[in-house]
């Protein structure tokens, strides 16, 4: 994959395909490779261009040095929509749809279509007083911090898979994938840092795109109340409902999940 300097940091990237841009924002414990089916399907009439968040494949992990931010994670992003001119089509899914969020926010009308799954944002929660769903986020993250401090790697890779997965999903998982997600732990505590920060959806204020929200029916409350915070305050924004799906439908649910994206971002309403 291609590599790009941006401010001291390295940013590796897919880049298939030609034709309008399309850029790809993947989730937390993940990789720019989770898009390679709709990537498939895309580049055959965009450019799409995915890069890895920070930590993740050859992207500079984040120094620790302070506590991450929002703004700090969507300066992957930013670099990447920097390559190319004119509109951009952003999809994102969990942290990457947090991500999505923010650098549409930055880049205003240059951003056309807006898709996101589920965004993983539990600041939204406590900006909005969702006081079960934030309670519930709190727990996972309190766990999160509990076993990354005492550098518990599986265990912490327990307790992301089996809420964002679904109750079993780690006993269920081979040692060797097991090893596997533990090894891209660290840069998700990092990531639960900067989601964790309380904000209000005002803060997207700047998002001008024409913009559908992903949620799966059987997804876990904090997912469902953070798409319904943005619902509410974004009423022009279509939420669709992907039934059957939890928080990893975009895997999961791969063909339902890419048709909806691949109709919203051929409207050409919003270009």
């Amino acid at each position: 994959m291609p590599t790009l300097t941006h401010h001291g940091l390295t940013i590796d990237y897919l880049d298939e395909g030609s034709g309008p841009t399309v850029v790809l924002l993947h989730s937390s414990v993940s990789g720019n490779r989770q898009w390679r089916r709709l990537v498939a399907d895309l580049s055959t009439r965009y450019r799409c261009l995915a890069p890895n968040l920070l930590g993740y494949g050859g992207t500079t992990p984040w120094a620790g040095d302070r506590r991450q931010t929002l703004a700090d994670a969507a300066e992957v992003a930013l670099a990447i929509c920097g390559l190319v001119q004119g509109p951009i089509r952003l999809v994102g899914h969990s942290w990457g749809g947090a991500v999505a969020l923010a650098t549409a926010h930055q880049l205003g009308p240059r951003v056309s279509h807006l898709a996101l799954y589920e965004p993983m944002l539990m600041g939204l929660l406590a900006g909005h007083g969702c006081v079960d769903a934030l309670r519930e986020a709190q727990t996972v993250y309190a766990a999160v911090q509990k076993y990354t401090d005492a550098g518990d790697w599986l265990t912490v890779a327990q307790v992301f898979t089996d809420y964002f997965n679904g109750d079993g999903a780690w006993a269920a998982t081979p040692a060797e994938r097991q090893q596997a997600v533990a090894s891209q732990l660290p840069s998700n505590r990092h990531e639960w840092d900067a989601g964790a920060v309380p904000i209000t959806a005002d803060q997207f204020a700047g998002i001008v795109a024409q913009a559908i929200v992903l949620c799966g029916s059987d997804t876990r409350l904090v997912l469902s109340e953070t798409v319904a915070v943005l619902a509410q305050a974004f009423p022009d924004w279509r939420v669709v409902g992907i039934p059957g799906a939890g928080h990893m439908g975009p895997l999961t649910h791969s063909v339902p999940v890419n048709e909806c994206i691949k109709a919203f971002l051929a409207d050409t309403k919003a270009a």
